[in-house]
This record gives C-alpha cells, sequence and structure tokens, in this order.
C-alpha cells in the first residue's frame, strides 16, 4: 500500500464527506460538555471506527506522541485534527477465514479435551482454542477456510459423524508483516511512525477530542490490530465513562424517571468494574457497543443521566462479595430468564428469571363514576357517547342530550344555530349570516353552513382544486351534491368532521340526527384543540384525590362523584361505570369551575400491565418465507434446503432455549443465546406458527414474541415501570438481581 494511494483514498473522502451534513447520534446537554474533575479509576475503551483511517482533531489542537518516551511525533501540536491510517507492509491484505464450531464450554479443561478429540478425528485441519471474553468461554473451531461455503463442506461433514450443534464463525485474519500507522495533517502531508500504537491528547486540557463527529473525554490510544485493522481506544475516568453509557443505554428523554436512570447507572457501573482487562489482549478493557455496554462518548451527555451517575457514585453491585456480572436488558416480555439457559456461561445465582408484573392488587384501583347513556350508535355506524358527555362539561347542550331517544331524533335548525353557536364561540368564531337554509336541515346545508362559520372559504380555494372532487367525492351518490357543497363537504371529510355513511354514500339530502350534528361540533372543537381535556399520566393517589402528571408537574385533584368515566381501547372510547387504573397509565381530562375531575378517559395500554408495557418492543412478530429463514440460517449452518424448525426446550420465563433445525442434510440443535441470532429475531421469548404448501411442506414461518434482548438481569423498560410506581433504585436492583448487596466500591 502506497502513501499516495491512501492519502487519495482520505481527500476522495473528506471532499465527498464535505457535501452532506453529519447526524449527531443523540442531543448534547443545553449547555455542552464541561471539564469536570478526575472522578474515578480509568478505564479503556475500545471504539468502533474506519477499520483503516479516522480522523482526531479537538479545539486548541492535538498532541501525538510515541508510546515509549511519550514525545511528540512529527509536531509538537496538529492544529486542525489528523488521520490516522493503518499501514502494512510486507504481509498478507486483512480479511476474513472462516472456521466451524464444534462446542463451547467455560471451562478450559473441557475445551483442551474436545480439542484433542477433534485433532483425533479430523487430523488434517487445523483446531484451535478460541477464548470469547464476552461470553468467558472457550470455544472449539475447526479449519481455516477463505469462504463460508468451503466451511460448510466440514459441517456436512461433520454432521453426519453426529455433531449436531455446528456453527460457522468468521475472524479477522492476521496479516503478519510489519504494521504502522501513518499520520496525514489537514494540508494532506503525511508521516510513517515507527509505531504500530500512538497516543493522542487534547494539546489545551480543558478540551473534548472529537473522532469524527463524537466528542470523548480523557485521552486516545490509536494502534493496528495483528488483523491490519486500525482501533481507537479511549483512556477516561470511569465516572466520566458511565456519562457516556447512562443515555445511549436507557434514553432519558424516552425514560424520564431519576430511579430508573440510577438504577442503570449501577448496573453499568457495576458491569464495567467485573469486567476490566475483559479485552486486555486487544489493548482494552470493553468494546463501545452492545455486547458491551453502548458508549458514544461526552457529546451524548444528559443532565438527567449525569445526576442518576453523581448521585450513584462508586455504587455496585456484589455477590458473596464480589462485583456480578450485571447483564441488563431493553425489554424482558415479562419475565426475565434464568443465566445460564441463554449464556451457559453464566451460572451466578444472582441471574434468576423474575417476573416483571407488578402486584396488581397492591399496585391498581378502580375510580367508580357514572355512565350517563347506554352505548349510542349514529346513522353512520359511529359511537357518539364520549362526544355528547364533554360537549355537555363544555355548556354546549344541557342534560337533555344524555338520551339515547333524544341524541337519535332529527335535528331541527333551531336547536342547530343555537348549539353551533356557542360551540363556535369558544374558538372565537361566529355563526355565519343567514344560517341554515331548510328546516329541518339537510347535510349539504349543514356543510356549507360549518364551512362559512368557520371562515374557511379562502382554505376551500387554496387546498381543493375543481379536478380533485370527482376524485375525493367517488361515492355513490356524489350527483345528488349540489355543485356550492361539494368542496365544503371534501373539505370536511378531509378534516375528519363529517364522514361517508357505511353504504358508501353521503346523503346531501339527509336530515342528520342531533348525535350526528354534535359529534360534527365536537370534531370542529377537537380540530381546534378547544375541548378543553388535559392529557396526563396517572401518578397514584393522596387519600381520596387523584395524583395526575401533566408535563413533569404531578397535581393533586378531586374528582366528582358524578364522574364521567371512559375507557379507550384501540382509538375506540367506550363508558365505563368502573375504570380500573394502574400506575402509569396515560389519561385524558377535564377540570370543572371548582377544580373538581368531571371526565376521565384511560388510554388502556394494549400491552397489559407489565413493567416494561412502555416499550415499543414488548410484543412482537416476524414473518419469513421458507426460503428467507434458509438464507438467515444458512448463515451459520448449512442445512440445506430448510424443511422445519422445532423448539424443544423453554425455560422459567417461557423462552425458547433449545431448537431442531431440520434440513435436507441433516438436523441441527441450536441452545441459548445463538437461536435469536439463528433465526433473526429480537428475543428467544416466541411462539412458532407456520403456514402449508399444498405439497404439504412448510411453505412461511410466523414467530410471535415478546421482548427485545438476551432477557436477562435488569429489564430496563421494566425499571422504568418500576420507577414509574414509585419504586427506588434500590428495590429496582434488588427485584432484578437476586440476592445482590449494593456497596460502595473502595477507591485506589
Amino acid at each position: 500500500m502506497t502513501i499516495l494511494l491512501v492519502a487519495s483514498a482520505i481527500v476522495a473522502g473528506a471532499r465527498a464527506a464535505s457535501g452532506r451534513a453529519a447526524r449527531p447520534q443523540s442531543s448534547a446537554p443545553p449547555s455542552g460538555p464541561v471539564l469536570l474533575a478526575p472522578s474515578g479509576p480509568k478505564v479503556r475503551i475500545g471504539l468502533t471506527t474506519d477499520p483503516v483511517k479516522v480522523r482526531v482533531s479537538a479545539d486548541g489542537g492535538i498532541v501525538v506522541r510515541d508510546p515509549v518516551r511519550k514525545q511528540p511525533i512529527w509536531k509538537k501540536k496538529f492544529d486542525g485534527g489528523i488521520y490516522l491510517v493503518s499501514e502494512v507492509s510486507g504481509g498478507g491484505e486483512p480479511g476474513v477465514i472462516y472456521r466451524v464450531q464444534v462446542a463451547s464450554f467455560v471451562a478450559k479443561e473441557q475445551a483442551e479435551t474436545k480439542k484433542a478429540e477433534m485433532e483425533t478425528l479430523l487430523p488434517g485441519e487445523k483446531v484451535l482454542l478460541v477464548y470469547n471474553p464476552d461470553r468467558r468461554a472457550w470455544r472449539v473451531r475447526v479449519g481455516e477456510f477463505l469462504t463460508r461455503e468451503d466451511a460448510s463442506q466440514l459441517v456436512q461433514r461433520l454432521s453426519e459423524e453426529g455433531f449436531n450443534e455446528l456453527w460457522i464463525s468468521d475472524e479477522g485474519r492476521t496479516v503478519g508483516g510489519r504494521l504502522r500507522i501513518r499520520l496525514v495533517d489537514e494540508r494532506w502531508r503525511n508521516f510513517l511512525t515507527g509505531y504500530d500504537r500512538v497516543l493522542i491528547q487534547p494539546a489545551r486540557p480543558s478540551s473534548l477530542l472529537r473522532v469524527d463527529q463524537n466528542l470523548y473525554r480523557g485521552s486516545l490510544e490509536g494502534r493496528v490490530s495483528k488483523a491490519g485493522n486500525l482501533q481507537l481506544i479511549n483512556e477516561l475516568d470511569m465516572e466520566d465513562y458511565l456519562r457516556g453509557v447512562v443515555p445511549n443505554e436507557m434514553g432519558p428523554g424516552v425514560y424520564p424517571e431519576l430511579q430508573a436512570l440510577k438504577a442503570q447507572a449501577v448496573a453499568a457501573r457495576t458491569y464495567i468494574v467485573a469486567n476490566l482487562g475483559l479485552y486486555a489482549d486487544d489493548g482494552y478493557d470493553v468494546c463501545d457497543g452492545p455486547q458491551c455496554q453502548v458508549y458514544k462518548g461526552a457529546g451524548t451527555e444528559h443532565p438527567l443521566t449525569n445526576q442518576a451517575v453523581d448521585e450513584t457514585r462508586g455504587f455496585i453491585l456484589t455477590y458473596d462479595g464480589r462485583p456480578i456480572n450485571a447483564l441488563y436488558t431493553s425489554t424482558c416480555g415479562g419475565h426475565t430468564e434464568d443465566g445460564q439457559l441463554i449464556f451457559p456461561e453464566e451460572k451466578g445465582p444472582y441471574l434468576k428469571g423474575v417476573t416483571c408484573y407488578p402486584e396488581v392488587e397492591a399496585e391498581s384501583r378502580t375510580v367508580p363514576g357514572r355512565s350517563w347513556i347506554d352505548p349510542v350508535i349514529l346513522e353512520d355506524g359511529s359511537p357518539v357517547n364520549e362526544e355528547v358527555t364533554l360537549l355537555k362539561t363544555l355548556g354546549v347542550v344541557g342534560a337533555e342530550a344524555l338520551n339515547r331517544a333524544y341524541l337519535l331524533t332529527p335535528a331541527d335548525t333551531d336547536e342547530v344555530e343555537r348549539w353551533s353557536a356557542f360551540a363556535f364561540g369558544l374558538v372565537g368564531k361566529i355563526p355565519a349570516q343567514g344560517g341554515l337554509k331548510g328546516d329541518p336541515p339537510q347535510m349539504h346545508d349543514l356543510a356549507g353552513y360549518f364551512v362559512r362559520s368557520l371562515g374557511w372559504n379562502e382554505k376551500l380555494q387554496l387546498s381543493l382544486d375543481e379536478k380533485d372532487l370527482p376524485y375525493l367525492l367517488a361515492f355513490k351518490d356524489r350527483d345528488d351534491v349540489p355543485k356550492e357543497a361539494q368542496r365544503p363537504y371534501a373539505m370536511l371529510i378531509l378534516e375528519g368532521i363529517l364522514q361517508p355513511f357505511r353504504d358508501n354514500t353521503l346523503r346531501p339530502h339527509y336530515g342528520p340526527s342531533r348525535g350526528l350534528v354534535l359529534r360534527s361540533l365536537y370534531r370542529i372543537l377537537d380540530y381546534y384543540s378547544a375541548l378543553g381535556v388535559v392529557k396526563a399520566t396517572y401518578r397514584g393517589w393522596d387519600g381520596d384525590k387523584i395524583l395526575l402528571e401533566v408535563k413533569q408537574d404531578v397535581q393533586t385533584l378531586p374528582i366528582k362523584s358524578d364522574v364521567s368515566l371512559y375507557r379507550s381501547f384501540r382509538d375506540v372510547s367506550y363508558p365505563a361505570p368502573i375504570l380500573p387504573l394502574v400506575l402509569g397509565d396515560r389519561v385524558v381530562c377535564h377540570t370543572a369551575h371548582d377544580g373538581a375531575i368531571d371526565y376521565l378517559k384511560v388510554i388502556a395500554n394494549q400491552r397489559g400491565v407489565s413493567d416494561d408495557r412502555y416499550s415499543s418492543a414488548y410484543r412482537w412478530e416476524q414473518r419469513y418465507t421458507r426460503q428467507e429463514l434458509e438464507t438467515l440460517v444458512s448463515r451459520r449452518l448449512n442445512v440445506g434446503r430448510l424443511q422445519d424448525v422445532e423448539p424443544t426446550r423453554r425455560g422459567v420465563s417461557g423462552r425458547v432455549v433449545e431448537i431442531k433445525i431440520t434440513g435436507s442434510k441433516g438436523t441441527f440443535v441450536i441452545r441459548g443465546f445463538p437461536i435469536r441470532t439463528a433465526l433473526g429475531i429480537r428475543e428467544n421469548l416466541f411462539t412458532m406458527d407456520r403456514t402449508l404448501a399444498p405439497d404439504g411442506q412448510v411453505d412461511s414461518f410466523i414467530f410471535s414474541g415478546k421482548g427485545w434482548g438476551h432477557g436477562l438481569g435488569l429489564c430496563q423498560v421494566g425499571a422504568y415501570g418500576m420507577a414509574l410506581r414509585g419504586k427506588s433504585y434500590e428495590d429496582i436492583l434488588h427485584h432484578y438481581y437476586t440476592g445482590v448487596d449494593i456497596v460502595r466500591r473502595p477507591q485506589p
């Protein structure tokens, strides 16, 4: 590789990049990161960057030092930043080799026994023991192949020998030769160092280092790995590191509960303490990705997560006096799993499957109220109970409207104009002069009256072209709509104020019921956000008063004895004489002039009452054709033509911990976490359905599951749910980690 090629590639990349804005990973705190006092022992984090080149800069410049004497290299300071480029001379090109994994063991002795067995069985193949620091396990791998297809031939042979837990792995190939780092400055001048690693510091101690678009505290080390790839390592204080972990593992904007974030901070601190030196052979402690802990540096810090880190400073989790391997998962789907069933090496008694459900009887409460009207369904097929209830609270109609027969009676002109005048007045509108033209009013007359009263004539002209109307009004009786009413009709339908009847008609000459007119007025007020309702989160009770959080402000409100109650499920509201509430439920309410709630609606969570119900991944479904799943599986296993997948064992949570995959080339067994990888699904907590082709063969697979992650230890969204219920971070940690102690780690 010549410097001309390297520099040209960098220049081309820089020119290409200059034409587009970078996408930040997440927002920085309002005041930006600030320099902090030293905070704890140093940790070394392997960063994910381009494997060939990376740009480093800092306000005030950077200093690049040699790793031995710590003296500046090439220049005393680089004001505009610098590129680090990996360079290999006299060796092979970086690449990938494939091996067949035949077994995995926690104990090295067992792995060595299996290695000897494979050497006897396959005397012509290379057999290796590979230690996986992520899982603290010894893998026995056989062969060395340039393609996955070549490795598949060995899989087939071993399958015929009776091996059924086979896996094709890919590894970076050791390139050999001399490994060095080349420096390229902002003017594209270059210097080839004599080192395979260099140290990088900001020239100004108060500055942060910038790697591409990410900011980092501390210092950096650049090194070339045995595979010829450039590896950047961030060395910084442990507490500063946690400031860049917690907001990326548990976003404070989505889960703004301090106690949950404090639990996350303690778990993250425990994880790094227990895993110091995990990647020592590669020069760092842990990586920056989800297989370790997601770390994106100082640019992602947030005041709330910084507070969580600061208020738990030094605290970790121990079992029998030793730091635990504090695994955590995004969403557990209602129950976590025993550690060793997902990762055989995780036998710690603190990783036991536990429920993610609250004690429902202790944590829920019902609100008695009154259902004012029996369910009323209008002539267009829509319910109207909730709408009329709210219009009554606003004063648009009186108590006489709380009657089914009344609502289904055709409206007369006087009452429509009276209701409209009151409703329009709530949004500063004046009813159109001339009023309604007929008595009783007809639908086309009502449409024109609403549009004139709302002052939407200009909106009609600008938003609706005459050429759009035949398409927008493509109903059976559109020819019956008077020409002057066509645009008003179309506009009110587009805005959701009117809707066609279920027989695909508009019925322009129909005399609407009182309920239909009132429903239209309700929708007009809703369009202008003039219903006077407030969206809130249910936070509990103070005596007989309800606690509702509105925009992070918890209010204590009385409830009227005759409060109107509704429950919304899948965007449809139903009157409810008794309303069950679970802490954290989303509600909508209206308060009377005396400050008491006279209308309360709960938005039923379709995911139930588990503490992790707030996750969008709580329930999921994944569908594959047989061919699609075969392609996925073949990345790790050469099963031939995929015939079937069968769960054969489940854990305490219901997670699938063993599956049998059958193909034309044999039957294979996969256990634990690799199931999720092989099938391309979010979690091991799933059921499976199949569809069959006419010949009886499996045609497609449907995986219906819950959760996201490995399902072990702290459930992050579950922690948020517990915090919503008023639990402390200590409560949360003791719940998810069985038998642990929370202790302050002695500072060195």
